[in-house]
């Protein structure tokens, strides 16, 4: 992921626009990440590539 600074003003007037930014902020969205079983993902991915590997030839 790229980072980058930013410094820029803005200036915003519209009565509308300011007032959904201090909604916005006053209620920030929440984000739900799932939980995963990392070494249960590890060990499948290891069992698909043996099978995988195993149907192949080698020199």
């Amino acid at each position: 992921m790229a980072t980058t600074s930013f410094d820029k003003s803005f200036v915003v007037t519209d009565q509308e626009s300011i007032d959904r930014i201090h909604y916005d902020l006053a209620h920030p969205r929440l984000i739900k990440v799932a939980k995963r079983d990392y070494k249960a993902e590890s060990a499948k991915g290891i069992k698909l590539l043996k099978q995988r590997l195993s149907n192949s030839e080698t020199c």
